[in-house]
């Protein structure tokens, strides 16, 4: 069955923000039934509008960056810093339920944004403002200085390769799931009797708190978590990859004993995981490059793609097929 309701119907957000974290953030509210309103400089609007893959075709004022970020929303072109734009966002300001900015310290005093400004003259309104740097307001923070400064990149990438960005901006992609869950807590809070809500959410800090195990494994065990690909510390086999004969690749997602015991079995070799070297999860750990070897060369003996991946259900292995965007 289908489900049309649209949790956020009424409700009417202001996005001022630009680039991604913000815009996405808005996105969600839009697509679950928000009133969006994305506010663009008449002349340029939001820089991503220009950033476009090499060979990307150059009509219209969309790129595919763009698009990515800004659905379902209604697109005003003002320029706030004229008494004219300055009076519009006074007018919306008093009608909207959540307010997304992500304005330099300098510019907050021009619009008339400071957070005390802002609670007393619109104690309903839901405030919630990115910056970078939290410690560095005047910082400029595009997402692969902050991937380097929380550590990311120092993790990231092969053990004989340089430190590398994600192929996704990350900490943008964070910082926005970040914005969602304090813009719901404002309106819940609201709901409770709360007036002036204010939150401030940073992409450096939205990266520091996505590092989970692998800043534990380094404040309890000093681990400083080197280059591994896209091997899991902690678990194996977990993000390693098989070749099968024909070339495709499989990668493992082997989290318990059991799964290991599956996944011998579907390659053809079930004593395997009675070996003392893989019997349990800290012993593939150890002997991971043994192991690898030997799953490995099972692999190669199997072509059929179809069949293997419908045994990994069967048994309850976690496993996945290697695909391009295509």
């Amino acid at each position: 069955m289908t489900i049309n309701f649209k949790p956020f119907q009424g409700l009417r957000v202001l996005e001022l923000s630009s680039v991604l974290a913000g815009p996405l953030a808005g996105s969600f509210f839009a697509e679950c039934g928000a009133e969006v309103t994305k506010v663009e400089h008449p002349q340029w609007g939001d820089i991503t509008r220009s950033w476009r893959a090499n060979g990307e075709a150059i009509e219209g004022g969309i790129s595919a960056y763009y698009a990515s970020a800004n659905t379902y929303k209604t697109v005003h072109r003002v320029d706030l810093k004229s008494s004219e734009g300055l009076n519009w966002l006074e007018e919306e300001l008093k009608e909207a339920d959540v307010l997304l900015q992500n304005f330099k310290n300098s510019d907050l005093n021009k619009f008339n944004l400071e957070p005390e400004v802002v609670a007393q003259k619109y104690p309903n309104l839901i405030h919630i403002r990115l910056v970078g740097f939290a410690d560095a307001p005047t910082r400029l923070a595009y997402d692969v200085v902050v991937q380097a400064e929380t550590g990311f990149m120092h993790m990231n990438g092969s053990p004989d390769g340089p430190p590398t960005r994600m192929p996704v901006a990350l900490m943008d992609v964070l910082a926005s799931d970040q914005i969602k869950s304090a813009a719901l807590s404002g309106l819940y809070s609201r709901e409770k009797g709360v007036k002036g809500w204010y939150s401030e959410v940073s992409l450096e800090r939205s990266g520091l708190a996505a590092l989970v195990n692998r800043a534990t494994n380094f404040l309890m065990n000093g681990d400083e978590q080197l280059r591994i690909g896209s091997e899991h510390p902690n678990i194996a086999p977990y993000g390693d990859l098989i070749t099968l004969k024909n070339g495709r690749q499989i990668v493992l997602a082997v989290g318990s004993d059991k799964q290991f015991e599956g996944l011998c079995e579907v390659l053809g070799q079930p004593e395997l995981s009675h070996d003392i070297r893989f019997s349990t999860n800290a012993s593939r750990v150890k002997n991971r490059v043994d192991l690898m070897k030997e799953l490995m060369t099972l692999a190669h003996k199997i072509e059929e793609i179809d069949a293997l991946m419908e045994d990994f259900l069967t048994k309850g292995v976690p496993a996945g097929l290697v695909r391009p965007l295509s």
